[in-house]
């Protein structure tokens, strides 16, 4: 995502969360020059967003019912924002009448746009892995789990076999070098180097109609992810991301904090022990070695596809001792 097009989405809630703002104040909140808005309002108008000027003084306003929804937060505002109500009671006499109840509305808001996409990502997996296959009867029978075992295998940085269906194109015995997962779209996407075409591409995994694992080890350094999503999806790195909850033991938990982190965490919950973070596809599995260290003492609450993966593993991993 460019500069640019950031800087027009802040001009759009800007102007929605208070019309009839003007350019000076819209450039001092963007951090450009009045010349820039007046070019970026062009822009918007050749897009056909419904802004008008409402006349000299009077600044910039959408037409009609026109609005930018859901909220569009990210992690540091609404964090911040959720922190207001901590300072409600200090506050409370230098605020408007119908404040109070207005914060609660747009913090309902957030909440419902959050579990909405969570349980969109959720659906997604369920669709993955969930019994939506039949047996030769013709009665229902659970799908393999091919999430788990392209996981596994990205962590072992193994090669695997598939068989790949893509509209009425089918494709047997492709050997890919898993390099990411990516949940797009209400979609698993698997980003991997395809030794057929000797190229790296993205396969949708509902697309897989058997995954078979291979003692075959790759390297990828030579990937570059955000390279490839900027080509592929128009999308920087950002936009692709994987959240995690972990719970760790008490113990753990007091000691965390000293500990040499991967990724800054999003949120701490001390009561349950839960720790949540929020980091780019490319370094999931990274994450999850770190994770591995802790040994019982650390758990994969969320994403619950990688929680299987991990269950998978150390159900291999007894089956040995057996």
């Amino acid at each position: 995502m460019t500069d640019r097009l950031i800087r027009l989405m802040r001009i759009i809630t800007l102007v929605q969360a208070k019309p009839g703002i003007l350019a000076r104040e819209l450039a001092v909140r963007c951090g450009n020059s009045e010349r820039t808005i007046y070019r970026d309002m062009d822009a918007l108008s050749a897009m056909h967003i419904p802004i008008t000027h409402l006349g000299h003084g009077k600044g910039y306003a959408f037409i009609g019912s026109f609005a930018l929804y859901p909220l569009d937060w990210s992690d540091e505002e609404a964090a911040a924002f959720s922190q207001v109500r901590y300072r409600m009671e200090e506050i409370k006499p230098l605020l408007p009448p119908g404040f109070e109840g207005a914060y609660e509305k747009v913090m309902a808001a957030g909440y419902k746009q959050k579990a909405e996409r969570e349980e969109k990502l959720e659906t997604a997996a369920a669709r993955e892995t969930g019994p939506v296959w039949m047996d030769r009867s013709g009665l229902p029978s659970e799908r393999p789990s091919f999430l788990s075992d392209i996981l596994i295998c990205m962590m072992k940085q193994e090669s695997i076999q598939v068989d790949y269906s893509e509209n009425t194109h089918k494709q047997k015995g492709i050997v890919i070098d898993p390099y990411c997962l990516v949940p797009l779209e209400n979609r698993f996407h698997l980003i991997g180097f395809c030794h057929r075409f000797g190229l790296i591409r993205t396969f949708h995994i509902q697309g897989f109609t058997s995954v078979e694992p291979l003692k075959q080890r790759f390297s990828k350094e030579k990937f570059n992810l955000q390279s490839f999503m900027e080509q592929k999806w128009s999308l920087d790195q950002d936009s692709l991301q994987v959240e995690f909850k972990v719970r760790f033991s008490e113990r753990i938990m007091n000691e965390i904090t000293a500990e040499e982190v991967p990724v800054k965490p999003s949120k701490v919950d001390r009561e349950t022990f839960c720790v949540h973070y929020k980091m780019s596809v490319e370094q999931d599995i990274g994450f999850v070695r770190w994770i591995l260290k802790f040994e019982e003492e650390a758990e994969i609450v969320e994403p619950y596809y990688y929680r299987d993966m991990m269950k998978r593993q150390l159900e291999k991993w007894l089956s040995l001792y057996k």
